[in-house]
């Protein structure tokens, strides 16, 4: 997925102004029409009005007494003018449309194509770097390729025009103008894969000193920040981070700036002769005042639009390595979309049967689940539980969903989990992770988010705030739940952990239709009474579905019908509890030993 593998070349350049254009002609075609039509226009306009203007001057020159012509030539420069300066204006106006339609547009876009990425794409580093680089252009490159593309047409425009006038002249002033861009060429070029792979480079750099800003900034961190005296070692963290980027881009700037400046000069002195050229053939009489300022503008005019395409050509190239970006991810997501196509769909199911179930991290050479097989039952309430480590939130990832790159089979109802449309899928697994989210919206949002589809009921809402007893502190704040809840955003209250854990496990009773029902440490915020609370009515409403959830509580255990035991990622028990106690296995061992350090909590 790295750019790197990529050779650039002119081919490289042309794929991709060409998907660039496809791109956005598909958005706004007629804003795109219009914005190259205008700036063609406004390239042939000065020409136009050069060649009236050095009819004027000659006119005048060689006194000719003719008024009505004079005044026909002054009208038609006059109209040349006004026509330029509405154009211009109008170009602008189209090009400002285009520019904020192609941000919103693409933004949207990009964020809409994350739909298909998976748990694991967002914890794999390459590919969280291409959605942060596709992330960082999307918004910019785009209408810089438009812009660009547009400028060298008409660059292109006044160089031909400028030729054609020129070579009426003396045609070996052209040559100067023409070999010179060619001699630079491949020297930007260079300079820009330089800068390149030092910006390519800057997306790992970027989200680290992100993240320590974060932690400087952020409510959540910087308490414990304070209390470990931990500032100013973050701090220099973040000045190093930034720093390494910043010596590296003045080197590279120091080097676009000498080069610029030494090809301004140059082109400069070319200028300078021809000008001295046409002032001296003036003099002697050889050509009249109106060409020698017809031919000093048109040579100022052809080094300018050289020097503007080779600029041109140079930020078009760091454009399109930028923009790169955007359709590697735009084709990776493609890749996604097709492995989820053909998915089947599935209804209510009975049975989930995990065949030599083993899973194991890139990376790592350790397994993080090994031979897992076991049968879950409709109507089964399962708990797991193990030492930190030992499998459990691997585990509960892999039957939501999460995860479909195990080893071995997970059969729901005889069809393979990879099999499975995902979005069918999660209609009927309601999940809450360990470190569910903690959305800065309102109540209602943090809870109907649980079945978007019925988002706006909010009897049931309410209902499933009832199951999960977090009705009682919802109802004695302000707008209740209208009430927006965190501290990010203005009228935002803070709730306490076991709060904002009541909505969490809210939202997973929103999802009433679900078959299995997935929770990673559900109770870890709340007190032992509330705990107790929830697994009884828990119980009593989720009596026809699959339950399965992991603790490190043993008395949230004891609630279940059948305790799956984890060791270093294999099931080494299973049971009842007071089967698996009386086993005096592992899990005898971890129950006694919870319950003397409760015991030692609480004397």
């Amino acid at each position: 997925m790295m750019h790197e593998d990529n050779k650039i070349n002119i081919k490289f350049l042309i794929k991709t102004v060409q998907r660039t254009l496809s791109l956005v002609y598909k958005q706004k075609r007629i804003y795109v029409l219009l914005f190259f039509g205008l700036s063609l226009i406004n390239a042939i306009l000065p020409f136009v009005s050069l060649i009236i203007t050095q009819t004027l001057i000659n006119f005048l020159q060689s006194g000719i007494n003719n008024l009505n012509l004079l005044i026909y030539l002054f009208i038609l420069f006059s109209l040349v003018s006004i026509i330029s300066t509405i154009i211009t204006n109008i170009y602008n106006y189209v090009g400002v449309k285009l520019n904020q339609f192609l941000y919103y547009k693409l933004n949207t876009m990009l964020i809409e194509k994350t739909k298909y990425l998976t748990l694991k794409d967002y914890e794999n580093n390459e590919t969280y770097d291409l959605l942060q680089r596709a992330e960082q252009e999307v918004g910019v490159r785009p209408f810089q390729i438009i812009t660009t593309v547009a400028s060298i047409l008409s660059s292109l425009i006044s160089v031909i025009s400028s030729i054609i006038i020129l070579y009426t002249w003396h045609s070996w002033t052209l040559f100067g103008f023409i070999i010179l861009p060619f001699l630079a060429f491949k020297y930007f070029i260079r300079i820009n894969e330089n800068e390149y792979k030092v910006l390519f480079n800057r997306t790992q750099y970027e989200r680290e000193s992100w993240y320590v800003s974060h932690l400087l900034t952020k409510d959540e961190y910087i308490k414990e920040i304070i209390n470990l005296n931990l500032f100013k070692y973050l701090f220099h963290k973040f000045d190093c981070l930034r720093k390494k980027f910043f010596k590296e881009n003045i080197k590279i700037e120091k080097q676009k700036s000498l080069f610029t400046s030494l090809y301004q000069f140059s082109n400069s002195i070319i200028t300078l002769f021809i000008v001295y050229q046409a002032l001296s053939e003036t003099f002697f009489n050889k050509i009249m005042i109106g060409n020698l300022t017809t031919y000093i503008n048109t040579t100022e005019k052809v080094e300018t639009s050289i020097r503007s395409i080779v600029g041109s050509i140079f930020s078009l190239h760091q454009s399109c390595l930028y923009a790169n970006n955007i359709f590697i991810f735009f084709d990776y997501c493609q890749e996604k979309k097709k492995q989820t196509l053909y998915g089947k769909q599935i209804g209510d199911f009975q049975t989930i049967e995990l065949i030599n179930l083993s899973y194991k991290y890139p990376l790592r050479d350790e397994y993080a689940l090994k031979d897992i097989t076991i049968t879950l039952h409709r109507g089964d309430t399962i708990a797991l539980v193990g030492d930190n480590g030992s499998g459990k939130s691997t585990l509960l990832k892999i039957l939501s969903g999460m995860y479909l790159d195990y080893e071995g089979s997970i059969l729901i109802d005889g069809t393979e989990l990879r099999d499975i449309d995902q979005t069918s899928l999660s209609k009927k697994v309601s999940v809450i992770f360990q470190d569910y989210n903690k959305y800065q919206f309102t109540v209602k949002e943090n809870i109907g988010f649980g079945d978007i589809l019925d988002f706006n009921n909010i009897n049931k809402i309410k209902k499933s705030a009832e199951l999960a007893n977090a009705d009682i502190f919802i109802n004695k704040l302000n707008k209740k739940y209208e009430q927006q809840v965190g501290t990010w955003f203005a009228g935002g209250t803070q709730l306490s952990g076991g709060q904002w854990q009541k909505l969490a496990i809210s939202r997973l009773f929103m999802n009433d239709k679900a078959s299995i029902y997935i929770l990673d440490e559900p109770t870890s915020s709340l007190d032992i009474i509330s705990e107790h609370n929830f697994f009884l009515d828990f119980s009593k409403n989720i009596s026809n579905s699959i339950v399965i959830f992991s603790t490190h509580r043993f008395v949230s255990a004891k609630f279940s019908n059948k305790i799956l035991v984890l060791d270093n990622g294999k099931l080494i028990e299973c049971g009842t509890h007071d089967n698996l106690i009386k086993k005096k296995g592992k899990y005898y061992k971890m129950y006694n030993y919870y319950l003397r350090s409760y015991e030692i909590i609480h004397e």
